[in-house]
């Protein structure tokens, strides 16, 4: 695999836009290229066959299954011919419910890729919930946003709920946890836990306790994890120099960096980037 000048980002025509189609469909870019882009999507597939490559994670393509691939994660898709379903994509912006959006948050920094697999069910719940859509964007209606949305936003629901039951994911209505989560995706490594805790007006140690409860580390922690995320996309993309990438993330020095990188994969940058770059 080798690495790419600049990142694949692809997106969808505008932030309302609901996209459906058929697995199978001609693609506007190469899906077996690793690439990102910066919409949700959540594929149904009716047929297995092959894998994806989610943010590093090799997940075998079965029947009657579900999968999430959120935001700048990396992607690719190497399916067999035969395996097929439907696809929706998505902006969180497409959300009028602030709880949906909410949860859409958390899932973003959740490690959840597989909603269910081998359920005949529930791939027959959500596509019917896709046929409806599907039906509605072509209807000649002045709602037609607006029904399109909350149809969405049930089926999200519907595969929320899935999670749950299947103890993948837990619900909560924290809106510090949810806060927190959007401000370090958009801070990353500028601010202390302290600054955190002061922007949510609740002591460190409150945040400390919302935070173990979700996900079972440290707000430090968890700050950590999600800058390694994006410094490991960063090296599978960018044929970029250490330095630069150091420098993308607010590390003080090239030096503090790699220990950074080494302390959290016990690899150098450079071997981290060689591994990631194996096929």
């Amino acid at each position: 695999m080798k690495l790419n000048n600049q990142i694949p980002l692809h997106n969808i025509k505008d932030e309302f836009t609901i996209n459906i189609e058929p697995i199978s469909h001609k693609n506007t870019y190469d899906y077996n290229v690793v690439h990102r882009h910066n919409y949700y999507e959540i594929m149904f597939f009716v047929k297995g066959g092959g894998y994806q490559l989610i943010d590093f994670d090799k997940v075998p393509i079965v029947d009657n299954s579900c999968y999430l691939i959120k935001p700048r994660q990396v992607h690719l898709v190497k399916r067999e011919e035969e395996a097929d379903g439907f696809l929706i994509q998505f902006f969180n912006t497409s959300i009028f419910s602030e709880e949906v959006s909410s949860l859409l948050t958390l899932q973003y920094h959740s490690d959840i890729k597989v909603i269910f697999e081998n359920d005949k069910l529930l791939i027959n719940k959500g596509i019917s919930f896709l046929n409806l859509i599907r039906n509605i964007t072509k209807e000649e209606s002045v709602f037609l946003k607006q029904k399109s949305i909350h149809l969405l936003s049930t089926l999200l629901y519907e595969l929320e709920e899935c999670t749950i039951k299947k103890g993948k994911f837990k619900n909560t209505n924290d809106r510090s946890l949810i806060k927190f989560t959007e401000l370090v995706n958009l801070n990353l490594n500028t601010k202390t836990v302290n600054e955190y805790a002061e922007k949510l007006n609740i002591t460190s140690k409150k945040l400390t306790d919302i935070v173990k409860n979700k996900y079972g580390i440290t707000p430090l922690k968890f700050i950590h994890n999600a800058v390694l995320l994006e410094i490991k996309r960063d090296l599978m993309f960018k044929d970029t120099n250490l330095k630069e990438i150091s420098y993308n993330y607010n590390f003080d020095s090239p030096s503090n960096f790699s220990l950074f990188v080494k302390k959290n994969t016990g690899l150098s940058p450079t071997d981290l980037q060689k591994e990631l770059l194996k096929e």
